[in-house]
């Protein structure tokens, strides 16, 4: 299961439980690429939410005039991640 169809399936709560078990247990054995996605996930639904969710933080890249700036990327690809994700 891809990490995005993780997200889907037992939403977002369950995804930053997962995370933080994953950054308290030493994982030995697993798939790597799993947690670095869902993680990478996590991290995106965060910087998303501090912005007041998808559409306010889609209408603040539509009102910055800065779009190349690394901030403006960063949160770009944030709502992409979070879009896979519905």
């Amino acid at each position: 299961m891809k990490a995005n169809e993780f997200v889907k399936k037992f939403g977002w709560d369950r995804a930053k439980r997962e995370v933080a078990l994953i950054g308290t247990i030493a994982m030995m054995c697993g798939d790597n690429d799993f947690n670095n996605d869902l993680k990478r996930l996590v991290e995106s639904h965060k910087l998303v939410e501090s912005y007041g969710g998808l559409s306010k933080a889609r209408n603040h890249v539509e009102r910055t005039i800065f779009k190349l700036s690394c901030q403006i990327i960063a949160l770009k690809k944030a709502i992409a991640d979070v879009e896979s994700c519905q």
